[in-house]
This record gives C-alpha cells, sequence and structure tokens, in this order.
C-alpha cells in the first residue's frame, strides 16, 4: 500500500531511466532500440495499473494491441541486478553531472562580472584525466584504518591520527573520516578497503564523449588522458602520445572520480 513511492519507482524514476537512455543513445547516433522502447512500455503500463488503471488499460489494449485486459497480466518477474552495469552506470551520471556543473559555475562567475577561467559561450575542449592507480599514500593509510577497523569492528579516527605523518596530515584526514563514514552507514568492508572497480573505467570514459559533447555547450573536442602516479604525466588514451607538465587538476584523480578542466580553442 505504499503507493507515493511505487508511484516514485515506477513512474518518475522510471521515466528517468528512459530519458537517460534515450540522451545517450541519441548523442551516439543510434536511436533507441525498439523492442527496448516496447518492453519499457509494457512494464510501464503493468506499474500504474494500481494507480492510474483506466491510463494503462488503454495503453495494454489499443496502443500494444494485447489481446485481453491489463487487469489479467502478472507483473514481470525482476532479473538480477548485473553490479559492473549499475556501478557503470551510476559513474556516468557523476561524472557529466560534476561536468555540467563545473561548466554552470563559469557561467554564473560571469554573470556576476567575476573571471573565469575559460568563456562558456565560445569553442571548448574538455580534458578529462583518469587515474588508473590510487596513489601510495591513500593504500598506505587504509592498511592502518583496515587494521584499526579489524581490532575493534569500528574506526576510532584519533588512535588513527597517531600514526599519519605530520606531512600527510591535510590531506590524509579527510580521506580516513571518509573511509570511517563509508564503513559508518553500513557499506561492507570489502568493498570500502579493496577499492576496485567492478567496469573499465577507461572504455566507459570514451563511450561516454558522444554525449559529454552534447551535454556540455559548444564543445568541439574530448581528450582523455590516463595519469601517472602523481599526477605529473599521463598518456592521451587514443593517440597513446605522452604529456608532461600537465594541470594541477590532473594529481587529483583518482579511479572512480576523474578530474577535467576546459580550454577555449
Amino acid at each position: 500500500m505504499l503507493f507515493k513511492s511505487a508511484l516514485k519507482s515506477g513512474f518518475y524514476d522510471f521515466t528517468g531511466a528512459r530519458d537517460f537512455y534515450r540522451e545517450v543513445t541519441k548523442a551516439a547516433g543510434i536511436g533507441m532500440h525498439h523492442d527496448l522502447a516496447r518492453r519499457y512500455i509494457e512494464l510501464q503500463a503493468l506499474l500504474l495499473t494500481p494507480v492510474a488503471p483506466h491510463w494503462a488499460e488503454y495503453i495494454w489494449l489499443e496502443v500494444l494491441k494485447k489481446p485481453e485486459t491489463i487487469q489479467n497480466a502478472l507483473c514481470p518477474e525482476v532479473p538480477a541486478t548485473n553490479p559492473s552495469l549499475a556501478a557503470a552506470q551510476a559513474y556516468i551520471r557523476t561524472t557529466t553531472s560534476n561536468i555540467t556543473s563545473a561548466e554552470g559555475a563559469q557561467i554564473k562567475k560571469l554573470s556576476k562580472g567575476k573571471t573565469a577561467s575559460f568563456d562558456p559561450k565560445q569553442p571548448k575542449k574538455l580534458t578529462i584525466f583518469c587515474a588508473k592507480d590510487f596513489p601510495a599514500w591513500q593504500e598506505k593509510y587504509i592498511s592502518l584504518v583496515r587494521d584499526e577497523f579489524e581490532k575493534l569492528g569500528v574506526v576510532d579516527v584519533k588512535t588513527v591520527s597517531k600514526n599519519i605523518e605530520k606531512t600527510d596530515m591535510k590531506k590524509a584526514m579527510p580521506f580516513v573520516q571518509g573511509l570511517k563514514k563509508r564503513l559508518d552507514a553500513g557499506e561492507s568492508k570489502t568493498e570500502v578497503f579493496n577499492r576496485k572497480l567492478p567496469f573499465e573505467e577507461l572504455v566507459v570514459l570514451k563511450e561516454m564523449v558522444p554525449g559529454l559533447k552534447q551535454a556540455v555547450q559548444k564543445c568541439h573536442a574530448v581528450e582523455i588522458i590516463a595519469v601517472k602516479e602523481g599526477g605529473k604525466t599521463g598518456v592521451v588514451v587514443e593517440a597513446g602520445e605522452q604529456r608532461k607538465d600537465l594541470s594541477p587538476v590532473a594529481e587529483g584523480a583518482v579511479p572512480g572520480g576523474p578530474t577535467f578542466y576546459f580550454e577555449n580553442l
């Protein structure tokens, strides 16, 4: 009887999933698959039958041309979630949102008469920095937190902080607190400590390029650079070209958390 939750999931979230699929397939130049679009309509009608029975009946009989009333149809069996696909989709949504938000922030700066690092209204290039490995200092403090968690079942930040070098304190403490927050929220220790992505990040980023060109105003080029330890050097993914003296933002890239910057062409 949770009609509000059912409506959010069965209509709003489901419609959002369709819209996301439509936009990425449009950007890729292939369009939506006919059979999948029809399946979406079937599922939408089934999910909304308890909320909007007359509408669902119309879609079922008049649009889909089903042989009998939707009231006799069973809800579909839900297949098991594919964790790698779910994680990749979340990554795409988050990364796209971060990039468009950064562009929006620059537009807001200009509207207030402030200086921006680039002109969003002019043709531009987007460079994305992707890291294959986590920084060595993070691995060191992951081990500290893991040992503490294995002993007590919780993370005592004060105890861990005693073993953090003073030179690393500024960056290590927020990192440790982030791990503690994830563990306290109930995330499994395997996911928190192993930190292995369930998908190939570079493959997903390359597939995102057409969509990013659509999402970002006047984005004429997207370049992906796989950065090495420290973020000072990297390799352009498509061309295989070595790059040195990268933008300082490259240093912040970690697996699953790319960084980026814009520049006008």
